[in-house]
Formats: C-alpha cells, sequence, structure tokens
C-alpha cells in the first residue's frame, strides 16, 4: 500500500472566510475548501489553526460560537484524512477534482444541480442528511435532534408536500397561520420559526437555493419575554435548611442536589457527571457537558457542607444523583412541603389574544430553576456580572441575559441604601460629637440589642 503524502493547513482569508488548503504530490496539486463562515480574523488562532475557544461571531444576522464553527473544520479534515486513505488502499491518489467531489459528497455539500434530474433530493431527503451530518458537526445532543424532528413533523403537518421550491415567504405565513390554529402560544412559534431558519441556512451552505426573504422573514406576532423563575435569597436557604421527614429521605436529597446546582451554577448534567477529581482546592474544576467549556468555580461553604454530607457515598460521582426527570418529580413534592409557594405569572399571546397564567413555585421547579437562581442571587447579594459569568461560563453578556432577572428582592436590597444611608450618616454626624463616656454607651447598648 502506498502512502500518499499530504498536507492540510486551515487559515482565514483575507475578506474573514475561513479556508482549508490541500497540497500533495511534492504541493503540485492543490484544492481549496470553503467552510462555510465568515469571522473576525482577531479571534483566529494561527498556532491551533482553529477559532480560539469561548469566542462569538455573528454571521447571517445570528450568534454562532467558536465550537460550531471548529466542529466544522474538523468534519473537513477528517473527511479528507478518509478519502486519501480510501486512495492508499488502492496505492492510488487522488485527482484534485476527485478529492474536491468525494469531499464534498461525504460532507452533503453537492450542489442541487450537479445531481442527475431523477435523483433529485427531496426537502425530506435534505432534512435527513441534515439530522446525519449537523449532529457531527455541532457535537449535538439528543435534545437538540428532538427539536429539529418536532420541527420537521409541524412543517410536515401544514403542508404534507411541502418542497424547497414551495417553501416561500407566503408558505412560512401559512405556517404561522397554522400554529395558531393549532392553539401555539407565539413564544413557541418564534422558536420554532428560528429553528426553521437554522435548518435553511445549514441548506443553504449546503449549495442549495432558498427563496428570496425566507431567511429574512420577520414574525409579526406579539411576543411577551417569558417570567424568569428562581429563588429568592431568603427562599433558598429556607429550602436549603428545611427538615423534611425521615421517611422521606429521598427528598432531603432531592432538594441537596438542587441547592448544590443553585450554590454552584451546575447544570443538571454536569451535577449528573461530578467526580472526586474534579474538586481541587476547594474549587469545582471540570469541563462542562454542554458546551465544553472549561470552568474553575470556587466553592461556598454552603456547597461543601453538601459534599461533605454524601462522603459516604463511594461511587464514581460525587454524588447519588437520580434521572433528570425523577429529580424534578421529587423537588416539585419537597418544594410544596418546604412551603415555597409563592405565586408566580406568566402572560403570553396566542395570536391577538392575551392569556394569563398564575401557579405556584412548586408546581413548576426543575432543575434549571438552580442555575437561574445561583445567577440572580448572585447579582442580589453584589457579586460582579463578570464573576458570575465566569461560573456559569457565559462568554458575553448577551448570551447570559434570557437568565438575568431583576428580581424584586435585588431591587430591594440596592432601593434600601436609600433608606439605610439617611440614618447612617446621621448616626455618623452624631458620634463625632460624643465623648469617649458617651461612644462606650452607645457601643454597649448597641451590643446588647445585637
Amino acid at each position: 500500500m502506498k502512502k500518499t503524502n499530504f498536507s492540510t493547513r486551515a487559515y482565514v482569508m483575507k475578506n474573514g472566510q475561513v479556508m482549508i488548503r490541500v497540497r500533495w504530490n511534492s504541493k503540485k496539486n492543490e484544492v481549496g475548501f470553503s467552510v462555510g463562515y465568515t469571522i473576525d480574523p482577531l479571534k483566529w488562532d494561527s498556532d491551533k489553526q482553529l477559532v480560539k475557544s469561548n469566542t462569538t461571531h455573528k454571521i447571517g444576522g445570528k450568534i454562532v460560537y467558536a465550537r460550531e464553527i471548529n466542529n466544522a473544520i474538523r468534519s473537513f479534515l477528517v473527511c479528507i484524512e478518509e478519502v486519501f486513505a480510501k486512495y492508499d488502499l488502492h496505492s492510488k491518489t487522488p485527482t484534485t477534482t476527485d478529492l474536491k467531489e468525494l469531499v464534498n459528497e461525504k460532507l452533503g455539500r453537492i450542489k442541487q444541480e450537479t445531481v442527475n434530474e431523477d435523483k433529485v433530493k427531496t426537502l425530506k431527503d435534505i432534512f435527513s442528511e441534515f439530522l446525519l451530518l449537523r449532529p457531527q458537526e455541532g457535537n449535538w445532543g439528543n435534545k437538540i435532534h428532538e427539536k429539529y424532528d418536532q420541527m420537521w413533523t409541524q412543517l410536515s403537518s401544514c403542508d404534507p408536500n411541502i418542497t424547497l421550491e414551495t417553501l416561500d415567504q407566503a408558505k412560512v405565513q401559512e405556517l404561522v397561520v397554522w400554529y395558531i390554529k393549532n392553539d401555539y402560544c407565539n413564544r413557541t412559534i418564534q422558536k420554532q420559526i428560528r429553528i426553521l431558519k437554522s435548518f435553511l441556512r445549514w441548506v443553504s451552505r449546503h449549495g442549495y437555493t432558498i427563496n428570496s426573504g425566507v431567511l429574512e422573514f420577520k414574525l409579526r406576532l406579539k411576543v411577551i419575554p417569558r417570567t424568569v423563575t428562581f429563588l429568592k435569597y431568603k427562599e433558598l436557604m429556607h429550602f436549603f435548611h428545611f427538615e423534611f421527614p425521615k421517611e422521606k429521605e429521598y427528598l432531603s436529597k432531592a432538594r441537596d442536589m438542587f441547592c448544590f446546582m443553585a450554590f454552584t451554577s451546575l447544570r443538571y448534567s454536569d451535577l449528573a457527571a461530578l467526580r472526586p477529581v474534579n474538586i481541587v482546592d476547594g474549587c469545582l474544576d471540570f469541563c462542562t457537558e454542554k458546551t465544553d467549556d472549561k470552568l474553575h468555580i470556587a466553592l461556598n461553604e454552603h456547597a461543601q457542607r453538601i459534599i461533605d454530607k454524601y462522603s459516604w457515598y463511594k461511587g464514581d460521582t460525587i454524588f447519588p444523583v437520580p434521572s433528570n426527570q425523577k429529580l424534578n418529580d421529587y423537588l416539585k413534592e419537597a418544594a410544596k412541603l418546604a412551603g415555597l409557594d409563592r405565586e408566580i405569572s406568566q402572560v403570553y399571546f396566542k395570536g391577538n389574544t392575551r392569556h394569563e397564567d398564575t401557579y405556584k413555585f412548586w408546581e413548576q421547579i426543575s432543575c434549571h430553576d438552580a442555575r437561574r437562581t445561583f445567577v440572580c442571587c448572585s447579582l442580589a447579594l453584589g457579586i460582579p456580572a463578570s464573576v458570575v459569568m465566569s461560573c456559569t461560563g457565559h462568554s458575553d453578556y448577551a448570551t447570559m441575559k434570557p437568565y438575568i432577572e431583576v428580581a424584586d428582592e435585588t431591587q430591594k436590597i440596592q432601593i434600601e441604601k436609600w433608606n439605610t444611608h439617611q440614618y447612617k450618616s446621621g448616626i455618623i454626624e452624631s458620634m463625632e460629637k460624643m465623648n469617649s463616656a458617651q461612644l462606650k454607651q452607645l457601643f454597649e447598648y448597641v451590643k446588647s440589642i445585637t
């Protein structure tokens, strides 16, 4: 078997387009592949030939994360390696045309016009291709896969004969009307249209033609942001110290798991995967399951108490964490028993009709409320947003914004400064006029009431 020597190099062109160049046969042959992303050259790591970690890029009106672009680059490199390996088995060398066509074929980038007329792909075929290739490019989890499956089911329910040619602005508006008729709220419709556009942007990047105006379609529906649910500081500490009946020890465990996430900002996936090796010098040192971010989080006393409480557990992980669904079910029971019955109001629209649902906190509590609790309580305690972001892994304020709610408690803590300042300043002025005996008498009085 003859081994073909070749070299690959990823780089950013002057226009910001990411390219991969392949050279072989003593550099006589060369092929360039456009990765399909335009980035800021300052965010490019020329040594690693990848986008700098934890950077974000605005492409086509949406935020694209470094990991997505880097995964696309790696996908190209893997396909190039596979093509050369296949030819090496037969002691052959691919031509420039062979390499370009085979790599594009592996990546699903063959343009529609190059396919034989009797083999033209339907929109369903393209979607199936998308589900096969996109998870590899973006390191998807199962839940993201399910979101796109759901979007396709809804699109094909609206029009069972949908094609790429008939998917125009009018068809998207028809889809919106279908959602409203089927009792979807506007917030959900907005999310589903966003998922559809994400799929169509991928389709466009892979050589297919999208009808003009589809990607620029703007939803003309009233959408009110969802009320962010979280525990206020006093509620969190009440929940943390609440004594559950001995026969309901599973509720105590569920509470502890929630509070640990609320004290550290962890997601459920990171809590379940946390191992003893991730605790270093009083800090959590780990790589997140969802985003592959490397985080270093200092443990506060409350979080350390929970770790110490479960030191008896000898499993591979730090905690005996139940499944996500079971934990959410237990949390609702625990929160109800602990009296977390503050009422939450959610206002939303279905078409032009306003709706308002009111429920008690314990009815809707879930694992993810713990992460929001960490953000909101940290801000309420005066911890700078930059420090909070370093714990949550958010790369910029815009990405953390959905988690931030200016809580009543936060406002009260800050506004209370107006009230307390007048008294503090008055006390200080009076103290400056006191003699030693009076100051001693004041000190003894303050000591007796504190």
